[in-house]
């Protein structure tokens, strides 16, 4: 009595593409380990190098814009001017307004020509809201 046993073999591409598998872990697993050492080991002193490369302080500025001529005498040069730049935001309201230009107010000099009237009205607007309120619920009325 012969039995017949079907032992079938695993095919080739089966053993290749778990070699394959088995290769792609022992990469994926030495990659993890690696940026843990990385991390772990050298992670403060890289931190001390970011930190002091990140901060640069410049100490006088650069002139720009110089036109010299032939015998080196400055014929045009600029001078530095001080900018203040506010961007307001979606949720301020018009007394933090207000309330941050009297803050910068210490900060710049305006000349009175260059107020617009618009700015005169803004203001006064802002700084009595009542009389503000009434004339122009009187404005709508008429």
């Amino acid at each position: 009595m012969e039995i017949n046993v079907n032992v079938k073999k695993p095919k080739k591409t089966f053993i290749r593409l778990n070699i394959l598998f088995f290769i792609i872990f022992i990469l994926f697993s030495t990659l993890v380990i690696r940026l843990g050492v990385i991390q772990i080991v050298y992670g403060d002193s890289f931190k001390r190098e970011v930190d002091r490369t990140q901060d640069v302080t410049v100490s006088m500025p650069t002139p720009r814009g110089r036109i010299l001529d032939r015998n080196g005498n400055s014929i045009v040069y600029n001078t530095p001017q001080k900018a203040i730049t506010y961007i307001k935001q979606l949720d301020t309201t018009s007394k933090q307004m207000l309330a941050t230009a009297k803050k910068l107010s210490k900060y710049i000099d305006v000349k009175t020509a260059k107020v617009t009237e618009r700015d005169k009205k803004d203001y006064w607007i802002l700084t009595h809201p009542k009389l503000a309120k009434k004339k122009s619920q009187w404005k709508r009325k008429n």
